[in-house]
């Protein structure tokens, strides 16, 4: 009887794990939980026992949240017994219903002392937007998934945020009032949201950049909001064998990334435009104030100030997107920032002298008065943009926008120096412990041990056990990394400084919250998104650990006979007479 048993409970958990990979495979996929019914009926139609229940859409949905539900309670376990150090991302938008939300992400090395990364973790409902709802909201969720102060005042050593004055207001923004709560707290402004601060100084201290963005917003609105445009381009680029490329707005609420794709379709789609706007002015079947428009755009499309200005963004934008891209890889430390950092400024200020490719193969179009077969003219009120003065602008507003920030920690000795930017102190003293900032010749013992007390100190982190490790770390010249030294490295490595994950989080929201699906509340919303960017993919979901916790639950299992089966009718169809013939 008790083998009977035993494989009686193995068959109906085989069958609820068929159905929850069901279930997985709709929320991994962002698909609608009306699928769940569909998805059953094939696999039974393939000869598969997916049970008598479990089938509809609220099962899937209850599924997916408790799958989520145990995979962010073994996370949060993780962190919690290991005790590691935890970064935490936080920032606010706003769903298509109309709810403010915020979006939690932590940054930790979790799994077996694993490489640091940054995932998501949390999606809240906010009651308002000021500084106390935000800190109470995200207080509550911490302390909701099992981090309680004692935890937190020990492994919570950093908050990463865009720089909205909400969060980093001087008197009462979030960043203060968590520093309030646990003394020690290191605040970091968002890195990418810096670069495009330092963008937005730019367009206001250059003339000529405005006049280009106003062409670039009525290319956008030009062929944004009419078909008939877009398809007499993309005809005007099948003549010409071009490819057509989507122009959108440039230097916007966007990042610069998106703003370099929109120059560069312009550039290479020069012919095709040039071609569009010639036609349109002739055109005698439009009235001509368009027919003006259009002459007027070719004008400008076609004159070689306009040509050199589109170089020279080029130029810049290919070097800004390149560094916005990666500071928003998942790995980089602060010191890999400050290196990126430092690379830019010199590349723009060596642009001051050398010209880009762009920039030069725009000039030599100039020169010959023809580009990609078009004619160039060189009379034109469009103004030139400064090249030198906008690359040695960017140069210096980018030293300025990182150089300067509201962030900083808490700590005893560096209040102590209010005319030192605590950041750079701690950057330095973070820059000691990585072998390319050791000096080529021999070291002295204890080179380092005072920046690595300090690192200690800030990062409360065990400062006998790192001195110990770092001077091995020296001795074998970094060779590898002495266990004692792990702990500290972690620790740096955990400060995040960008909060692309959030974005990516919120662009993944809106994937799933789409203007049809916009009634799912927002616990449920958090487990899709919980699912689609931390969770494993298909192939490596185990189901069974989730099963077992639902029926310890006293869920029903898909084998349960003591309730009634899906019904299985068909809506009639005008067409069920023909499918006698298929």
């Amino acid at each position: 009887m008790e083998n009977h048993a035993h494989l009686m409970n193995i068959a109906e958990q085989e069958t609820t794990c068929r159905v929850f990979r069901t279930a997985y495979k709709i929320g991994k996929h962002g698909r609608p939980f009306v699928d769940m019914s569909p998805d059953v009926d094939v696999q039974q139609l393939n000869g598969l026992n997916m049970g008598r229940v479990l089938h509809s859409n609220n099962s899937c949905a209850d599924i997916l949240d408790h799958i989520a539900s145990g995979m962010r309670k073994k996370l949060a376990t993780d962190i919690l017994e290991n005790k590691r150090k935890i970064c935490l991302l936080i920032d606010e938008s706003t769903t298509f219903s109309g709810k403010s939300v915020l979006v939690l992400c932590l940054r930790a090395a979790v799994a077996s002392d694993s490489d640091v990364r940054t995932f998501f973790f949390d999606l809240v409902e906010l009651d308002g937007t000021t500084a106390n709802d935000i800190t109470t909201a995200v207080m509550e969720c911490l302390h909701k998934h099992g981090f309680h102060e004692e935890f937190l005042r020990e492994c919570l050593i950093a908050l990463a945020c865009d720089g909205a004055s909400v969060m980093l207001g001087k008197q009462a923004g979030v960043a203060v009032q968590l520093q309030i709560r646990y003394p020690g707290l290191f605040v970091w402004f968002c890195s990418n949201h810096r670069l495009e601060l330092a963008v937005g100084d730019v367009m206001k201290e250059i003339s000529g950049i405005n006049h280009f963005q106003i062409f670039f917003d009525k290319l956008y609105s030009l062929y944004h909001a009419s078909p008939k445009n877009q398809r007499e381009l993309r005809q005007c680029a099948k003549e010409i064998e071009q490819r057509f490329l989507v122009i959108g707005r440039v230097l916007s609420i966007r990042w610069v990334a998106s703003s370099e794709r929109s120059v560069k379709a312009v550039w290479q789609s020069f012919s095709s435009l040039h071609q569009h706007f010639s036609k349109a002015a002739v055109d005698q079947q439009r009235d001509a104030r368009d027919r003006a428009k259009y002459a007027g755009l070719d004008n400008i499309l076609t004159s070689c100030s306009f040509l050199k200005n589109v170089g020279i963004m080029l130029d810049a934008l290919a070097e800004l997107s390149d560094f916005s891209r990666q500071l928003q890889r998942n790995e980089p430390t602060l010191p890999d920032a400050e290196k990126l950092l430092i690379r830019a400024v010199r590349v723009f200020e060596s642009i001051v002298n050398t010209p880009g490719p762009y920039t030069e193969e725009a000039m030599e179009a100039c020169s010959s008065l023809t580009f990609r077969g078009v004619g160039l003219h060189v009379k034109s009120k469009f103004p030139e943009i400064n090249a030198p003065q906008f690359y040695r602008s960017l140069a210096e507003n980018l030293k300025t926008r990182f150089s300067t920030t509201k962030s900083s920690h808490v700590s005893t000795k560096l209040a102590d120096t209010p005319k030192t930017d605590s950041m750079k102190l701690f950057t330095q003293h973070i820059k000691m412990i990585y072998p390319e900032n050791w000096p080529e010749d021999s070291m002295d013992i204890q080179y380092g041990d005072k920046d690595v007390r300090q690192l200690c100190q800030i990062l409360r982190v065990n400062v006998v056990d790192s001195i110990r490790g770092f001077r091995e770390y020296k001795e074998v010249k970094a060779a590898y990394i002495p266990l004692d030294f792990i702990p500290l490295m972690k620790a740096v490595e955990t400060i995040a400084v960008s909060t692309s994950e959030c974005e990516r989080s919120f662009s993944c929201m809106n994937d799933l919250l789409t203007p049809k699906r916009n009634s799912i509340c927002t616990n449920r919303l958090s487990s899709l998104l919980f699912l689609k960017c931390v969770g494993p993919p298909i192939q490596r979901f185990e189901p069974l650990p989730y099963v077992k916790t639902w029926l310890q639950l006293g869920r029903r299992s898909a084998d349960e006979t003591a309730c009634r089966s899906r019904n299985h009718r068909e809506e009639k169809s005008p067409f069920e007479s023909m499918w006698t013939l298929f």
